[in-house]
């Protein structure tokens, strides 16, 4: 009897990362939802969609030099500059229910490497670091804060928090509001048990912990990687030492109610703060 069923299913080729520096053609940021440029800015900071031609070669230039520390806590380290390149295309543009954003600071003009890429240097904010909202999900109304990044020179500064800030803003207000928003009931963080400054951070922006996720990364066998990782190592005749690495993640969100019930206007004075 002839099988019912058939799964003729085959990766797609991987592509060639250098081609999204190709600035000829407009770059498709793929994003399944509105952008709302006035509610992703305030005086102090803005975002506006990871442009690979326009901002990538400035972002890992400033990046590269302190990558393994940057990326410890992360499932991947992505270098040389094709890995990076490949991981913002891969994670970030290709799933229409990502997107990865830039984050300008105001207070600061773009410095001359800026200056030398197309568009990065338009004096509205030198380019600070990047962020992404990931696994959007239209019916259930949720989304995930991730991959938030902030270059050396800007750390410790108001870049981080305004930068969530308004990914809050943008994701929790209502699509009438104003200045408008997605609409969304839960937004989600999610952190490496380790990583202090992640946790400090989503929790002084009102996110509440709902528990840890067990291995819920597979980790490469990096050793800036592997060293905050746990090994797996199965049991039974087939297990031959160690499978590879893995990690837990500790989970938060910030909800609908939470924002309704002073998140919102928290967040709201995070985005009024002048900065001296």
């Amino acid at each position: 009897m002839a099988p019912s069923y058939v799964n003729n299913y085959a990766p797609p080729a991987p592509a060639d990362p250098l081609r999204t520096l190709d600035a000829s053609v407009p770059y498709d940021i793929n994003f399944s939802y509105p952008l709302h440029p006035a509610t992703l800015a305030c005086p102090t900071v803005r975002l506006a969609p990871f442009v690979p031609a326009l901002h990538a070669r400035t972002l890992w230039a400033q990046l590269a030099p302190h990558a393994p520390a940057i990326f410890k806590y992360y499932p991947f380290c992505p270098a040389p500059f094709p890995d990076f390149l490949a991981a913002v295309e891969t994670l970030g543009r290709a799933p229409p229910d990502n997107c990865v954003f830039a984050v300008f600071d105001r207070t600061r003009t773009p410095g001359a490497a800026e200056g030398r890429e197309r568009g990065v240097g338009d004096g509205d904010g030198a380019l600070a670091g990047v962020l992404a909202l990931l696994n959007t999900n239209r019916v259930h109304k949720s989304t995930e804060i991730a991959f938030v990044l902030v270059l050396p020179a800007f750390q410790r500064t108001h870049v981080a928090r305004t930068a969530v800030a308004l990914l809050l803003r943008y994701c929790l207000q209502p699509p009438a509001a104003a200045p408008p928003g997605l609409g969304m009931r839960r937004v989600r963080w999610q952190a490496h048990p380790r990583n202090a400054p992640s946790l400090r951070l989503a929790r002084r922006m009102g996110f509440r912990d709902d528990g840890v996720m067990r291995w819920w990364f597979v980790v490469p066998g990096v050793e800036e990687l592997a060293r905050d990782a746990e090994a797996v190592k199965r049991l039974g005749e087939e297990a031959q030492g160690e499978e590879g690495w893995g990690r837990d993640s500790v989970s938060l969100a910030l909800c609908w109610d939470d924002w309704d019930g002073g998140a919102a206007a928290a967040v709201e004075a995070i985005l009024q703060q002048q900065v001296a």
